[in-house]
C-alpha cells in the first residue's frame, strides 16, 4: 500500500510539474523582419541525441527596433516527430520543471531559416537558443548565445 501511495505521490508531481509548461505552442514562425539586422550574439547549434542538428542561432535587432532569435538558412534536425521545439534558456539544458528558467519561442519544423520575435524587454538571463524535441521530451541541441 505504501509503493502504490509513493507512485500516485511522484506521478501526481510530475504532473503538476508539467503545469509551468504552455499547452499552446506558437504557431511556425510567421514574423515581418525590417531592414538590415544587427547582430548582437551568435552560437553554433551543438548536435544531442543523435538528431543531427546543425546551424547557428542569433540574438538579433531589426531596423524597427524589435528583437527576433534567428536560426540560420543551414539550420536542420530531425524534424520526423512533428513537434521541434524551440526555447530560450538560463542553461544549455531545458529546466521545464523551474518557471522563470525558460521561453517557449515556437515551432521549428522545416530545415532553414527561422525568426521569432521576443515579446517585451530584451532578458539578459537567457544564455542558449534549445531546440527541444516534445514528443520524445529530449533535448535535439543547442547554441550558447555569446
Amino acid at each position: 500500500m505504501k509503493k502504490l501511495s509513493l507512485i500516485l505521490l511522484m506521478m501526481s508531481f510530475f504532473l503538476l510539474s508539467c503545469d509551468n509548461v504552455s499547452d499552446e505552442i506558437p504557431m511556425e514562425d510567421q514574423v515581418m523582419v525590417t531592414g538590415p539586422l544587427q547582430v548582437l550574439k551568435s552560437g553554433t547549434l551543438s548536435n544531442q541525441s543523435g538528431a543531427g542538428t546543425r546551424g547557428t542561432a542569433q540574438l538579433v535587432k531589426d531596423q524597427a527596433g524589435k528583437y527576433f532569435i534567428s536560426l540560420s538558412e543551414n539550420f536542420t534536425t530531425k524534424f520526423s516527430t512533428g513537434t521541434v521545439t524551440v526555447y530560450l534558456s538560463t542553461s544549455a539544458s531545458l529546466r521545464l520543471n523551474e518557471s522563470g528558467s525558460f521561453q517557449l519561442l515556437g515551432l521549428a519544423n522545416m530545415p532553414g531559416a527561422h525568426f521569432y520575435e521576443l515579446q517585451g524587454n530584451l532578458d539578459n538571463k537567457f544564455t542558449h537558443v534549445i531546440i527541444w524535441c516534445g514528443a520524445a521530451a529530449i533535448p535535439f541541441g543547442n547554441a550558447q548565445l555569446e
